[in-house]
């Protein structure tokens, strides 16, 4: 069977954008975009959530990661991961993000831009104290006035019951699901699903609206 780590080696090679230039002792890919640029990649291979306790013995070792990568891609990064990987000067993400992360010529740095953009727009709202991950899609919102909330952003084009759903599943309780894409609508019924839940249904527009209430 192959291990998470030889089958990122190999299908960087398959690839061709980004090359693996060595290992190091601590099992850790070395690996070479343009311009000559290298990191090391630290491959995991979580199922369910990966927290806090997975990523520390990462950056307890002589060479640190600069990029953390789990395989599969679509599990849950715990808030407290999040957070241990960012003090370290470190990125997470997925297979897909190597190539992303080599073009920032600092792969430390790497952030997802969508989620970004969220967080930015939030933490700039006048009536927000602080932002902070839950998850890597969910945040907590406290506020100036009003109660925290619970923020979930999912990728939807148009918005349905089973989007809601499945996000409530998959994550748990929230206050407000967002669509991650201004593209596209939410549909009546995915508004009905967040109301049976307590929760609301909402695009990045309307969330700020919200959020000064």
């Amino acid at each position: 069977m192959v291990t998470a780590i030889e089958w990122v080696k190999n299908k960087l090679s398959d690839d061709g954008e980004v090359k693996v230039v060595g290992r190091t002792t601590e099992d850790f890919l070395v690996v070479e975009g343009k311009h000559g640029y290298t990191f090391n990649i630290a491959v995991i291979g979580i199922r369910g959530v990966v927290k806090d306790k997975d990523v520390l013995p990462l950056f307890e070792t002589a060479n640190k990661p600069q990029l953390v990568v789990n395989l599969p891609s679509d599990i849950l990064w715990d808030g407290l991961a999040i957070d241990a990987i960012h003090a370290e000067d470190a990125a997470f993400g997925t297979y897909g993000d190597i190539d992303r992360a080599a073009r920032t010529m600092d792969a430390g740095s790497f952030r997802n831009k969508n989620m970004g953009f969220f967080i930015n727009g939030m933490q700039q709202h006048s009536n927000v104290i602080s932002v902070s991950y839950v998850y890597d899609s969910v945040f907590r919102v406290d506020r100036v006035r009003g109660t925290s909330l619970t923020i979930a952003v999912i990728d939807a084009y148009n918005m349905s019951a089973e989007d809601v759903r499945n996000a409530k599943t998959r994550i748990g309780n929230f206050d407000i699901v967002v669509k991650s894409t201004s593209y596209g609508s939410i549909t009546a019924q995915a508004e009905s699903a967040a109301a049976s839940m307590g929760a609301k249904a909402l695009t990045y527009r309307d969330l700020l609206v919200c959020l000064a209430r």
